[in-house]
């Protein structure tokens, strides 16, 4: 059996910001601290959109469940 992913841009987002390193609260005090937390979460926003936007068969390629994105969103960072 094989595994085709269908949406490899969802794939690259997501890994973008899975090495990413976490923006402390801490940061957001220093200079551009707030804009990179903005940047951090409008990034997740985007990644959970395209996981909700793809198929149930597209996710399954990836080994997601639908229930699982909020979680996988909240850890990606």
């Amino acid at each position: 059996m094989s595994t085709t992913i269908h949406n490899r841009p969802v794939l690259s987002k997501l890994g973008a910001l899975v090495v990413k390193r976490e923006v402390s609260a801490a940061s957001a005090t220093t200079r551009g601290g707030l804009s990179r937390m903005f940047q951090s979460w409008k990034a997740r926003r985007a990644v959970a959109a395209e996981l909700y936007a793809m198929s149930d068969r597209d996710l399954n390629d990836i080994g997601v469940s639908r229930f699982e994105i909020p979680a996988i969103v909240r850890t990606v960072r």
